[in-house]
């Protein structure tokens, strides 16, 4: 069974909302693996002083959330028994 977590990012980009998007896909691969999913929430724009412009682009990523079974990290699994405060069968 998967399981999947959801967080929101915001990138930017003096060049394009396409720009800004990858930026926040890029700055979440750097912590996450296994990412499945992107939608695009929210197209914004930043004018400088300067009358430039920054592009934000707002994105909810999906990815894989990694379980004791899975035979990979069992980070879960701890943070599971910290919050209980037992140890988990």
């Amino acid at each position: 069974m998967s399981i999947l977590k959801h967080i929101e990012l915001t990138g930017e980009s003096p060049d394009s909302w396409a720009r800004a998007g990858q930026a926040a896909v890029e700055a979440a691969r750097e912590t996450l693996r296994d990412l499945r999913h992107i939608e695009v929430t929210r197209l914004t724009a930043r004018i400088e002083v300067d009358g430039s412009l920054t592009y934000q682009t707002t994105v909810k990523l999906a990815f894989h959330v990694e379980r004791a079974g899975d035979d990979e990290t069992l980070a879960l699994q701890q943070v599971e028994e910290i919050i209980s405060d037992e140890p988990l069968p």
